[in-house]
Parts: C-alpha cells; sequence; structure tokens
C-alpha cells in the first residue's frame, strides 16, 4: 500500500505520510447502547433494549466467512474461518457494506479476532470501557501482544446492542466508528464479541493494515 501509519497519539488518532505530508485520521471509536463516547456528546441510539442470555451464544460456522485466495498471507495474519456465527455474521456484514461503497473486502485475521475477543471480555472482567486498557494497553500494543504482525491497528467498541445489525447501525450513524469501517487502506479485519452472566453483549472490530 502507498500510506504507511508513522505515529499514533493518545487521543487514538493516527497520522500517515501521504506525499510526504501527514494527515491525520480517526482510529478508534466506542459506541456504548443508549449512547456515543468519544464522538461528541451522548446520543441516544437504542434506548429500551433487553439484553439477551448468554444461551444465545452459537457456535463455530466453517461456510459464511471469506477466507483468503492463493496468495500466501504473513503466519501473523492466521487467515481463517471466524470463532461464531455471530462473529462471521458481524465479518460478513461489514465487507457487505464495504462492497455497496466500492470498497474491497477484508481479509479475516484470527490473530486480530484472538485481540478483539480478549478485549470485550476485559471490558466486562475489570469494568471499564476504553481503548486503553488497565494495564495501559492500546490496540496496537494488545495486537502485538495477540501476535499480530504489527501495532498500527484501528478499533471500534460496542456495547449493549442486541444484534449484529443494531451495532452495525451504530458505528455507521458515528462518524469516527464509520470512518475504520469504510478506510480503504485497511486489509484485515478480526471480529470481538462477548455477553456477560448478564446478557450484556460486547462487539469489537480490529482493522489491520498490511506492512511491509
Amino acid at each position: 500500500m502507498s500510506t504507511r501509519p508513522t505515529t499514533i497519539d493518545r487521543r487514538g488518532n493516527v497520522y500517515r505520510a501521504v506525499n510526504g505530508q501527514p494527515y491525520l485520521a480517526a482510529m478508534l471509536g466506542l459506541a456504548v447502547a443508549g449512547g456515543l463516547l468519544g464522538c461528541g456528546g451522548p446520543v441516544s441510539l437504542f434506548p429500551g433494549l433487553d439484553a439477551l442470555t448468554n444461551g444465545d451464544l452459537v457456535g463455530p460456522v466453517q461456510n459464511t466467512t471469506q477466507v483468503a485466495g492463493d496468495t500466501p498471507l504473513p503466519a501473523c495474519v492466521n487467515n481463517g474461518q471466524a470463532r461464531t456465527a455471530i462473529h462471521a455474521e458481524l465479518f460478513a456484514e461489514l465487507n457487505q457494506y464495504r462492497a455497496g461503497l466500492g470498497l474491497n473486502p477484508l481479509i479475516y485475521s484470527k490473530t486480530l479476532e484472538a485481540a478483539a475477543d480478549d478485549q470485550v471480555q476485559d471490558l466486562f472482567e475489570r469494568s471499564f470501557f476504553a481503548h486503553v486498557n488497565p494495564d495501559g494497553e492500546d490496540p496496537g500494543a494488545r495486537a502485538v501482544r495477540a501476535g499480530f504482525c504489527h501495532k498500527y491497528v484501528g478499533e471500534n467498541l460496542a456495547a449493549g446492542q442486541v444484534t449484529v445489525l443494531q451495532v452495525m447501525q451504530a458505528w455507521k450513524d458515528s462518524p469516527t466508528h464509520h470512518l475504520n469501517m469504510i478506510d480503504p487502506d485497511y486489509v484485515y479485519v478480526g471480529i470481538g464479541y462477548y455477553v456477560d452472566p448478564f446478557g450484556r453483549r460486547y462487539w469489537a472490530q480490529e482493522f489491520g493494515f498490511d506492512l511491509p
């Protein structure tokens, strides 16, 4: 690719060099049912949603996730099938949305999926909602810890939405989340999904560049 991220600042923005000139693009976003965080003031999204139960989790699927073709991918990507049907559904909706805008589909990364799954479960277990965890790790550090190729990743987070369509709509309605989903330079994505013991659902998209 022709652009390479060079610096990530504390606000979760990435600077990329384009023709020798840096420009600023938001990489990170947070969305919660009933409001958005980090995107201006709170905005009502889905008031009154009833959380579903842990029993609604479903098992692995083998036929709805796009995998790479014959071109070898770096081992750090770990291309493969999404872990559950919910992961696969969100991945498919994201690529369908990108296709409708004339963008290339993203390649699924099990490494980014592991980072995303770890993050959404950690949100519940340590009672925080942020891109930087209590240990001070940002999305790039968490991706590298999971085994991804580099630290230049983008992240969307959400909590409280019940369905894939609802969380996709929440991200579409937020400019910073939307920019992540339609960034033409992203090549890889992994999905995170977790249902806590109270039935609240947590969602994540981890986006990665293909860097040399």
